[in-house]
């Protein structure tokens, strides 16, 4: 029995040894004459897989992270350009202010209707509140400028309003816009040949108009006919020979016998950047 299974043992070895060598002799002959296709196929196969496990998905991240940067180089520009358009735009709005603030103090600068005997000071409105509007400004000169009270104030058209009171850097000025001012102030008007004299005591919030009760009598007004300071108020009030507007209506007030005119005023009392203090020359 021993000698049947070492028999049986051996005769299994043998065949399978046998059917080993036939296997890789087969093997070794079809990897010789299709060595080149193997290789290439081979070759495609890891090329193929590098590629679609590697290169690939690298590339797909470097895009991602390449468009990142671009589309944060772009908004960076853009923030950079908008930062210069609102600065652009900043500075043209300042052009702008400057450009009209530079006008307004020429043109102050360029008063043509004062006498002779007058010298001016420039000052800037400092203050117009929305409670006074029509009644005062506060203007950023004052005793150290050797501004007084009574002291006439224009703007490049005609008179604006009376100094009322003075501190060391600033002064308030009534405006002939105020209802019922403290002080009325003494006119007159070139009437053709003939001169007529009266008192500003009001202003007509309605139609806009200041309002000259007459001193002096009159049978008819010429047009247009110019209004001017009289200078009777007394030394430093109100003096001689301020235009402040043109004569436009002569009329009788409610009580039947004050007889009264209508002036326009030339000043623009809507836009006050810059006045002149009015100081007579000694």
């Amino acid at each position: 029995m021993d000698n049947r299974r070492i028999k049986k043992r051996n005769r299994r070895i043998m065949i399978v040894s046998i059917v080993i060598i036939i296997i890789l002799s087969l093997f070794s002959f079809f990897v010789k004459r299709n060595r080149s296709s193997i290789e290439e196929f081979l070759s495609t196969s890891v090329q193929t897989v590098e590629y679609y496990i590697f290169k690939k998905p690298l590339a797909f991240i470097s895009d991602i992270f390449s468009e990142y940067h671009e589309l944060r180089d772009v908004y960076d520009e853009n923030k950079i350009l908008k930062e210069k358009l609102d600065s652009y735009a900043s500075l043209e709005s300042d052009n702008e202010v400057m450009k009209s603030e530079i006008k307004k103090l020429k043109e102050a600068t360029e008063i043509k209707y004062l006498p002779s005997e007058y010298q001016t000071k420039v000052a800037g409105v400092q203050t117009r509140d929305q409670t006074n509007w029509n009644d005062q400004i506060i203007i950023d000169v004052g005793s150290q400028n050797s501004i007084e009270e009574g002291m006439v104030v224009c703007d490049s058209q005609g008179m604006i309003g009376i100094v009322t009171s003075v501190n060391e850097l600033t002064a308030t000025v009534t405006l002939l816009t105020c209802e019922k001012p403290e002080m009325k102030i003494p006119v007159m008007i070139i009437n053709g040949e003939q001169t007529v004299y009266g008192l500003i005591d009001s202003y007509n919030v309605n139609d806009g108009y200041l309002d000259m009760t007459l001193l002096s009598q009159v049978d008819k007004l010429e047009k247009n006919a110019k209004v001017y300071t009289s200078g009777l108020g007394g030394e430093g009030k109100s003096p001689k020979g301020i235009y402040i507007g043109k004569a436009k209506k002569l009329y009788t007030k409610s009580d039947g016998t004050t007889t009264s005119i209508r002036i326009q005023a030339a000043a623009r009392f809507d836009d006050l950047s810059y006045v002149v203090v009015v100081k007579k020359v000694n």
